[in-house]
């Protein structure tokens, strides 16, 4: 048992290691190009003690790297390749100390080493952060933090595990617990893994989410070594703890349908969520191209628990849900303005916003769809409602909005839909609006079943019954 430890605790130096050989080697390479130079040719003479010390440093990484490999965490083709390759940097470092008088041999050290230690560099970050982590910075913005999303147009009819569940392991802890990593024995990547458990038992127990590891770790203190996500990672929100908690509390089915499952109102609104009503009108569409949305504003915003969604496949356009959010600070709403290019559109429902922070949305020059419904928005506020050229489709559903403020919505050729349920707007002030909107078709909620002369008729008759 001590023995198992001691070799574990110097296993773990190895991320601390595996950077000196990297650092050192490619810096003696520099230096080598540069010693080709007339004004730096001095520098020939401390070459070889750059390789060898790259040596040395790539020796000790692969003692800890075949030590923290040692303990089964990892794809083990995956970390057969990674060790070999670190094998063959610390030769190939060898060779160049030994070689390091001959300039001809030793410009094919360099390039080999070069070749070696980007191969070795990108299979040890597959280990660490999954697969194709070198490659990611060259992908769109949907295809790193979007396509995992889930688009339901239906919630109630989706899959319980496929379409809710999985996806926010898939975003929270595949990385850590998937094919090419098991930490603590543990995959998360098949329903069959999640109930087989890690090295220390079950993770998940149907029917009890606080006795479950698998919701238990995310409720820890950040700070806690055993909380999960690891600290650094992207987080569980509170919407995805919830949906977690239920799912796990209701028996951790993977096959059942939402519907089949009781549902509390708190479920039912974080299930709302997640739904994406379908684009009706190729006009809700800009035809123009726009470039992938900042990665670190997506990220953000959905940390905190806002839903955004490419608004169709292969688009760059999107969606932003703040149905988990009643009030925004100063970072989220930055984040939210960084996508003023790609949004298009936007539902904040229950919103509560200053004045001044309800102007800045009119820098959303991009907004198809909006939906303010229940928010604080007032008189004093609408006009930034009326810079936003591009609207089809406003919800203002609930708000304080009166008649004339809304005379400021004239100057919207495109809006088609308009619904002013439960605002203060008298009816005088409606038809005024018909004659300004003429394109729009406006709801304002007031609806009445008509009353035929058959329905009094059959009435009366009933009441003479004896």
């Amino acid at each position: 048992m001590f023995l198992f430890a001691f070799t574990d605790f110097v296993g773990r130096f190895h991320p601390l290691l595996v950077h000196l050989p990297i650092g050192i080697l490619l810096f003696t390479i520099l230096l080598q190009w540069l010693s080709t130079k007339e004004k730096w040719a001095a520098l020939q003479s401390v070459i070889p003690l750059g390789y060898l010390l790259g040596a040395g440093c790539a020796i000790a990484s692969c003692i800890t790297g075949y030590l923290l490999g040692s303990a089964g965490e990892y794809d083990e083709t995956v970390l057969n390749l990674h060790q070999w390759m670190g094998i063959l940097t610390a030769f190939t470092s060898i060779a160049g100390y030994l070689f390091s008088q001959n300039n001809k041999n030793l410009k094919y050290i360099a390039w080999s080493l070069l070749a070696l230690i980007s191969i070795t560099g990108h299979l040890g970050g597959t280990l660490t952060h999954g697969e194709g982590y070198l490659t990611k910075a060259f992908t769109s913005a949907n295809a790193d933090s979007l396509a995992i999303k889930k688009s339901l147009t239906n919630a109630q009819e989706a899959l319980v595990y496929a379409d809710v569940i999985e996806p926010i392991l898939k975003e929270k802890c595949y990385s850590c617990h998937a094919a090419s990593k098991q930490k603590g024995g543990l995959r998360l990547d098949n329903p069959d893994w999640v109930l087989k458990g890690g090295k220390n038992g079950a993770v998940l127990k149907p029917g009890n989410a606080l006795g479950s590891e698998l919701y238990h770790r995310i409720l820890l203190d950040p700070i806690e070594e055993k909380h999960m996500p690891p600290k650094g990672k992207l987080q569980v929100t509170e919407k995805e703890r919830i949906l977690l908690e239920w799912w796990i509390a209701k028996g951790g089915d993977f096959k059942k349908q939402i519907k089949q499952l009781e549902q509390s109102p708190a479920i039912k609104q974080a299930l709302a969520s997640l739904e994406q009503e379908p684009i009706k009108l190729n006009s809700d569409l800009p035809k123009e191209e726009v470039a992938a949305a900042p990665i670190a504003s997506l990220n953000l915003l959905q940390s905190k628990g806002v839903t955004i969604l490419p608004v169709a496949k292969g688009s760059n356009y999107l969606t932003a849900n703040f149905v988990n959010l009643t009030s925004l600070d100063a970072t989220v709403f930055e984040a939210l303005l960084a996508l003023k290019e790609q949004l298009i559109w936007l539902k904040m429902p229950k919103m509560q916003m200053a004045g001044a922070d309800w102007k800045r949305l009119s820098a959303l020059i991009n907004l198809r769809k909006l939906d303010l419904s229940y928010s604080n928005l007032d008189q004093e506020s609408i006009p930034i409602v009326g810079a936003l050229k591009q609207l089809v489709y406003l919800n203002l559903v609930g708000t304080k909005v009166n008649g004339t403020a809304l005379m400021s919505l004239k100057d919207l050729p495109e809006l088609r839909e308009l619904f002013l349920s439960g605002t203060k707007i008298a009816t005088a002030d409606i038809e005024t609006l018909k004659k300004i909107l003429t394109k729009t078709t406006i709801d304002t909620g007031g609806y009445q079943v008509i009353t035929l002369a058959s329905d009094t008729t059959l009435i009366k008759k009933l009441t003479t019954v004896k």
